[in-house]
């Protein structure tokens, strides 16, 4: 399990980076006045956090990722909006990028870059070579900055030649368009009892685990460390899981591996997390509930 230095950096990356109908593609006015209007949002969003300007990062944030990672730092029993400029990295700095395409799909769109992207993470951290998603969403017709997302190209020869070469016909698939559908606004969480982490092992399954109905979290054939939002309590906490086995190719042996941990936050600088639920490994996991002691 990662210390919670390591997970605080995760949730601060996540901040900033957390992507994703056909896309527009033709050009002309119309769509160049959309980037040109995209860029401007971005640039306010980018001041925003620069210069600590909680006013302009509201008018220039959409109101879903608003809440979301108002609860994200409120979760983490941080202050609120002070904890918002106080993140380890920074807004993106796009000058050593190459702008390579904007695409829309409805009241979706992306500014996607190539290039090495600085996030200002420290000198002695080498920015890698990838592609730069700057999502946005319409609000009320006008657009709002989302998030974003960095895929790393150190592992993608094919996509970073073509990249490198101007070819950019690759960003046609479908997993790199807009995804059409603007996510449902969350509910406000409420300031934990305890900070509280899960720790989600699903090889060969689609998991979906719930805690109070408020923190969500779906992981397909991968492994997934998160915050709870809102948190435990110190009594009892109902936690739903739900697992579907992914199928498997003909003739194909593929490992399967299930299990859930609980943690909570400890004050305590050695142990920062203590585990408080471990299921172990569960073969068939099926559907299930667990019940978690928060002061276990």
């Amino acid at each position: 399990m990662r210390s919670l230095t390591m997970y605080r950096s995760l949730v601060s990356i996540i901040l900033l980076l957390a992507i994703t109908g056909p896309a527009l593609n033709a050009q002309g006015p119309s769509f160049s006045k959309v980037t040109d209007t995209l860029k401007a949002v971005f640039g306010d969003w980018n001041k925003a956090m620069t210069e600590k300007d909680l006013a302009l990062w509201q008018k220039s944030t959409a109101k879903f990722r608003q809440i979301g990672i108002r609860n994200m730092i409120v979760s983490q029993k941080n202050k609120w909006p002070e904890a918002l400029f106080e993140g380890p990295v920074k807004p993106p700095n796009l000058s050593s990028m190459e702008m390579a395409k904007t695409m829309i799909n409805g009241p979706t769109a992306q500014l996607v870059y190539f290039g090495k992207a600085d996030f200002g993470i420290g000198e002695d951290v080498k920015a890698p070579e990838g592609l730069l998603f700057l999502m946005f969403i319409k609000e009320s017709n006008d657009w709002k900055f989302s998030t974003s997302r960095f895929m790393n190209l150190s592992n993608a020869e094919e996509i970073s030649t073509a990249a490198q070469s101007g070819d950019y016909s690759f960003l046609e698939g479908p997993q790199f368009k807009p995804p059409g559908k603007v996510p449902p606004i969350p509910k406000l969480c409420p300031l934990p009892e305890m900070v509280g982490y899960l720790e989600i092992v699903s090889i060969g399954y689609e998991t979906k685990v719930t805690v109070a109905k408020r923190s969500k979290h779906i992981v397909i054939n991968n492994v997934h460390k998160g915050l709870i939002i809102g948190g435990l309590k110190k009594g009892i906490n109902p936690i739903f899981i739900e697992t579907r086995p992914l199928k498997k190719k003909k003739g194909q042996k593929s490992k399967t591996h299930f299990e859930i941990n609980i943690y909570r936050e400890m004050n305590q600088e050695r142990k920062p997390l203590k585990l408080i639920y471990g299921s172990g490994l569960k073969k068939d996991p099926g559907n299930f509930r667990i019940i978690v002691r928060g002061d276990g």
